[in-house]
């Protein structure tokens, strides 16, 4: 009997032990120095991320002419991908999420969890911008496809391609900071 008392001990100390641990790995996220960015334009406190600025792009014209410049936040890993703009309830008009995608294909993006209307710019492996879709609805979960393979794809606040003159055939030109 004692040794199955010790043994049921053991277990209830190992679950209180498992949901203690839990507990902290939900809390710490919240607790590290740089704290996320609240949305101000809502009633409620709600996450959304902040702008990274790690590089700069600017298409042209054939006459290599400067169109517009975009400050750039990249999205290179799959989970960076995967969740691109979402759940941004602003986007300044200079700013960019430039996707750097494995290979040069038919890509496909939506608009799930994203609050925010969006220009989707593909762009392919000789940095020609081969498709454009304009305002793309927020909050949407239709494909929204390329009409040629590309590799490169620039999200911008929507409508500012055509405010811009950016279209099909302007060069793409982007660095790191």
């Amino acid at each position: 009997m004692g040794a199955k008392k010790k043994l049921k001990n053991l277990g209830t100390a190992l679950v209180i032990i498992a949901v203690c641990f839990f507990v902290f790995m939900q809390i710490v996220p919240s607790i590290k120095s740089s704290s996320p960015k609240f949305s101000k334009s809502s009633s409620k406190n709600t996450f959304e991320p902040a702008f990274q600025k790690e590089g700069i792009g600017y298409f042209s014209n054939d006459l290599g002419d400067t169109i517009a410049e975009f400050q750039i936040e990249l999205a290179e890993s799959n989970r960076e991908i995967q969740i691109g703009m979402m759940w941004r309830k602003s986007m300044s008009k200079n700013m960019g999420m430039l996707f750097l995608m494995p290979e040069e294909k038919i890509q496909s993006f939506w608009m799930k969890n994203t609050y925010v209307p969006l220009d989707i710019i593909y762009i392919n492996s000789e940095r020609r911008v081969v498709s454009i879709i304009d305002n793309a609805k927020p909050m949407s979960e239709n494909p929204l496809p390329s009409m040629e393979p590309a590799n490169f794809i620039l999200e911008v606040s929507g409508g500012t391609c055509a405010k811009l003159g950016i279209q099909p055939g302007n060069l793409w030109r982007w660095k790191r900071n």
